[in-house]
């Protein structure tokens, strides 16, 4: 084979590991923002619980302020009611305070009932917690991991690159340039093998002699439709068949 066309062969098996590594390297990123996800829905979570949460004990406060202003009030009424001088004045007092002795079971059973949602939800909050905790362990161990395969991948993509740039130093130059050119024309191999006079490029077929000319290897060919470099790989030897067939005696 052409020794031009050996380099360009090599330099395309070298471009393809370092495009795969720096898609890998790219690919990372987005790897670990699905990581992401489940940390912000634990989050999420936790949040809407501790506002829950919150609002009950402000609520309970609330209805705490509101038994305290009436226990003051009855406190009040009942110091007053020896200023009271008639009867009906005074039946008139103790329905009042009556009145405000059930707004107090009221709001005491009222406050039952929030003290039971925030046990609940102190519960809730707790667990929402532990979730959250086990999404940032799990996030934070995907996180290192990832960061480790990036250094790793980064090195051996630096190590392709100067194995590259040995094999581009010794490509003459119009031929790397025509190289580059059907890379990014093609987006993909620059460099295909002809087998049964066609081309495994681009699926065209080649003229017989320009065949036997690639067969040849004596100079380096291209393609006379899509302008890849084209290469033949003669067949395999068949392998021997194993047997029983020994020598006689």
């Amino acid at each position: 084979m052409h020794e031009q066309l050996k380099f360009l062969i090599e330099l395309q098996d070298i471009d393809s590991v370092v495009l795969s590594a720096a898609e890998r390297i790219e690919q990372l990123p987005r790897t670990l923002r699905q990581y992401q996800a489940p940390l912000k829905e634990a989050n999420d979570a936790l949040q809407k619980s501790r506002t829950k949460y919150e609002a009950l004990n402000k609520k309970k406060k609330d209805c705490d302020m509101r038994l305290d202003e009436v226990q003051d009030k009855i406190s009040k009424m009942k110091s007053r009611a020896a200023e009271i001088k008639t009867n009906k004045e005074y039946e008139a007092h103790l329905r009042e305070i009556e009145g405000f002795e059930k707004s107090i079971v009221t709001v005491e059973d009222e406050i039952l009932v929030i003290m039971e949602e925030i046990e609940s939800f102190e519960k809730n909050v707790k667990d929402e917690e532990m979730k959250v905790k086990s999404a940032e362990d799990d996030y934070r161990k995907q996180e290192k991991r990832l960061g480790e395969d990036q250094e790793k991948l980064k090195t051996e993509l630096d190590q392709h690159k100067a194995k590259r740039d040995q094999y581009t130093s010794r490509i003459d130059k119009d031929y790397y340039k025509q190289y580059m050119v059907l890379l990014k024309r093609l987006g993909d191999k620059a460099v295909v093998e002809t087998k049964n006079e066609v081309c495994l490029g681009c699926h065209t077929n080649i003229p017989p002699q320009l065949f036997n000319d690639i067969k040849r290897s004596e100079k380096i060919y291209t393609c006379f439709y899509c302008k890849r470099f084209l290469y033949y790989l003669p067949p395999a030897p068949p392998e021997e068949k194993s047997g029983d067939n020994q020598p006689e005696a």
